[in-house]
C-alpha cells in the first residue's frame, strides 16, 4: 500500500492559508530512500526541504510550481 506524501502542519510558521510554491528535485517513478529530500517548497522567500517519510518508488500527485497547503496531498511512494 503506498505512503502519502503530505505537507507537514508544523514545516512553516505561518497561519494555515498560507500556501508554499511546490518544486520537485526528482522525477514521477524515481526510487528514493527514506530521508531524502525530494522536493522544495517556497513560502515567502524562504526555501524548506520535503523528504520522504519512506523508502520506495515515487508517484507525484501535484505539479512542479503549485500551490499548496499544509496537509495536501503531494505525492506517494510505494
Amino acid at each position: 500500500m503506498p505512503t502519502a506524501v503530505t505537507i507537514p502542519a508544523d514545516l512553516w510558521d505561518e497561519d494555515d492559508r498560507t500556501g508554499a510554491t511546490l518544486l520537485w528535485l526528482l522525477a514521477d517513478g524515481a526510487q528514493v530512500a527514506a530521508g531524502d529530500v525530494i522536493a522544495e517548497l517556497v513560502v515567502e522567500k524562504v526555501t524548506l526541504e520535503l523528504q520522504a517519510p519512506v523508502a520506495g518508488a515515487l508517484a507525484i500527485v501535484a505539479a512542479s510550481d503549485a500551490l499548496v497547503y499544509k496537509g495536501d496531498q503531494v505525492a506517494a511512494i510505494g
